[in-house]
């Protein structure tokens, strides 16, 4: 996978890739940059992800809640659903279920001569 600096970089990748139109020749670009398409792929969806993010946030004028007091969002951690629950095996177990070693086939072999 190629190393840049920037995504910006990364992305300009995308999008030249993207101008192709020749299957032949988008093989070729990918060769020549050393990556894979789904490389290209998860770029276009960072991409995209980075651009609707930017969209989607409103302009802030002020300082945020959490830089206003000064300590970082805790994380609240969830309960679990189930308790948590030991399970251990009876003393006797092992002794009232005893498995017998299954019955191997047997191979028979019938050989007939016939003389005259």
């Amino acid at each position: 996978m190629p190393e840049s600096p920037e995504s910006g970089d990364d992305f300009d990748i995308v999008d030249q890739y993207d101008s192709t139109e020749d299957p032949w020749l988008r093989s070729e670009f990918l060769d020549a940059i050393g990556t894979t398409r789904p490389y290209i792929d998860a770029l276009r969806r960072r991409r995209d992800a980075e651009r609707g993010a930017a969209k989607s946030t409103p302009p802030q004028d002020g300082p945020t809640a959490s830089a206003r007091s000064g300590e970082a969002r805790r994380r609240i951690l969830r309960t679990r659903r189930r308790p948590r629950v030991v399970v251990t095996r009876p003393p006797n177990r092992g002794q009232g279920r005893r498995r017998y070693p299954r019955a191997r086939p047997r191979v028979v072999l019938v050989v007939i001569l016939e003389l005259d």
